[in-house]
């Protein structure tokens, strides 16, 4: 399989991993118990890893996997990260830039690293250690000899190229983010035409309008790619690990072919390699093993992604041994991440969530593929910096699903605005289904909650006050009470006590401590200057 079209997207998220991988070292000199430091120290590292894994990079790897090492021993207070180690892994660090480097120039770097890796392998603290390299200053006007690599490594280079996928993001995320903010501003031009009563000023308003969207709809197209673009190496990475572990996995691959915006491929490809090698690391038995089972000698993974409305879903299936929650509980136990009472109250859903702490792993050995207690963390973080959600599945002896599930980076949005109490809050109206208007006599009760006949079928209503802790109405509820009816879940319904209007909405993502409101995915500036939130029916449901 030609490589060829992911070697732009390798280098330049390998240099963010090594420039972060070096500043880490250098702050974690300095405070040589950050763990915190460590921990991220290990994502950057396995992040890379995994990445020049994919694309059959060996030395990248094995430079990687010993670094890791290192940082194993110091996180299990083997000894401290002193200078002569931290020597070390910024030459470890170098050495990668180098090779990165020759994987952009499309050659060979030519460099040996076979004894960095030894040296690696074999350090000891005890041990006097000299530089590979020495450079020497003193009075006497000593130079750097000019082999050295130090010469070049702060010169710009020119494979330091401007074409990174990361900043054409960014620059159409402020074109992203300067439409939203004309968008808002047209509803206040709107609203101040109103006021005012200006009619002659009503036809420019509605070729604004007609221009904004045609702006949004052009900049929604700009991000968009398929799937496929970061998906075709999947098969190969699966293929290679499967083989390396001596397990028969059959890979399906489903949805390549739907576009998503191009922040998200971007985030979201590294997340996926950390599941897929968890997935055939610990997941999936050897053919033997599952054939005692009584399954087919050949595992299956399945990665599906699906476009759910203004949020994508991707799915990681695997028919594997699935994990124990007991056992889980008990190496938290053990790691002392909680107590036994906690423990004891745990759900089997809180205990699969334990994986994702730093620093766990119920590996019992430790390989160049996963079991160092890295890479799940990562992924519950990035999934959460995106304001989506990770959820976990499993039953032992059938395997394990892992769903994430995150919002549209592109965030105008039509929404329906809806009062419940003293606030107003925004529904995506592409998870509202329809709006009813219910007399007194049309809600009935089931097991002492209210719910209407839809159909065949009965929908509880939740009350919105209620979602979001409000005081009761002072007096007896609006009737006919507005009820409006969403597409999630068991679609549920929530009643408000008025709609209010529907409008296109710049959605802004919530930063802490707002982003830790439950029921809430972002808010926006109403055309009058109001902020108003954006409900997360999933979540309230």
């Amino acid at each position: 399989m030609d490589m060829s079209p992911y070697r732009d997207l390798f280098v330049s998220e390998s240099r963010t991993h090594i420039a972060t991988f070096g500043e880490l070292i250098v702050r974690l000199e300095d405070s040589p118990a950050e763990s915190a430091v460590i921990d991220e120290l290990f994502r950057h590292a396995h992040s890379l890893k995994g990445m020049a894994a994919t694309m059959g990079y060996d030395q990248i790897v094995a430079i990687a996997h010993y670094m890791e090492d290192l940082l194993s021993r110091v996180r299990s207070d083997e000894f401290l990260l002193l200078p002569p180690l931290a020597d070390l892994l910024l030459e470890g660090s170098d050495a990668l830039a180098r090779l990165v480097e020759g994987v952009e120039a499309g050659t060979d770097s030519g460099e040996d690293t076979s004894r960095l890796v030894e040296r690696m392998a074999s350090f000891d603290p005890a041990a006097e250690y000299q530089p590979h390299h020495p450079a020497t200053f003193s009075g006497s006007g000593t130079e750097i000899p000019p082999e050295s690599p130090l010469l070049d490594l702060h010169q710009f280079r020119q494979s330091d190229s401007f074409k990174s996928i990361r900043i054409k993001t960014e620059t159409l995320d402020h074109l992203v983010n300067i439409t939203g903010e004309l968008i808002t501003n047209r509803y206040r031009l709107k609203e101040a035409v109103r006021l005012s009563d200006a009619a002659e000023s009503q036809e420019s308003l509605r070729q604004l309008s007609a221009l904004l969207h045609n702006l949004r709809d052009e900049v929604f197209k700009a991000r968009m790619l398929p799937f496929a673009f970061i998906a075709e190496r999947f098969p190969r990475l699966v293929r290679d690990l499967a083989r390396k572990q001596g397990k028969e996995i059959h890979f399906q691959l489903f949805g390549k072919e739907i576009e998503l915006d191009r922040g998200i491929l971007e985030d979201i490809a590294e997340p996926i390699v950390h599941i897929l090698r968890n997935a055939i690391d610990h997941g999936m038995e050897a053919a033997d093993e599952r054939v005692m089972a009584g399954k087919p000698g050949s595992g299956t993974i399945t990665l599906t992604v699906r476009r759910d409305k203004d949020h994508v879903e991707i799915s990681i299936d695997d028919d594997g041994r699935g994990m124990d929650p007991e056992l889980l509980k008990q190496k938290g136990v053990e790691k002392g991440m909680l107590s036994p009472e906690q423990s004891a109250k745990m759900t089997p859903q809180e205990a699969y969530q334990l994986i994702c702490q730093p620093g766990f792993s119920t590996a019992a050995t430790v390989t160049d593929i996963s079991g160092r207690g890295v890479g799940m963390d990562a992924v519950r973080e990035t999934v959460q910096s995106l304001s989506g959600s990770l959820t976990i599945q499993s039953q032992r002896g059938s395997g394990s699903r892992f769903v994430m599930r995150l919002p549209i980076t592109v965030s105008i949005i039509p929404a329906l605005i809806v009062q419940s109490g003293p606030i107003e809050i925004a529904f995506p109206l592409n998870v509202v289904s329809r709006t009813v208007e219910l007399e007194a006599s049309e809600i009935i009760y089931e097991s002492g909650r209210p719910a209407f006949i839809l159909g065949d079928t009965a929908l509880p209503i939740r009350s919105l006050r209620q979602a979001f802790n409000l005081l009761p109405a002072p007096g007896p509820e609006s009737n006919p009470q507005s009820v409006i009816v969403c597409d999630v879940g068991s679609s549920p319904a929530f009643s408000v006590d008025r709609i209010v209007s529907q409008q296109e909405i710049f959605v802004r993502p919530l930063r802490t401590p707002l982003s830790h409101l439950k029921g809430v995915s972002g808010a926006t500036i109403t055309g009058d200057g109001r902020v108003l939130f954006v409900a997360d029916a999933g979540a309230l449901a």
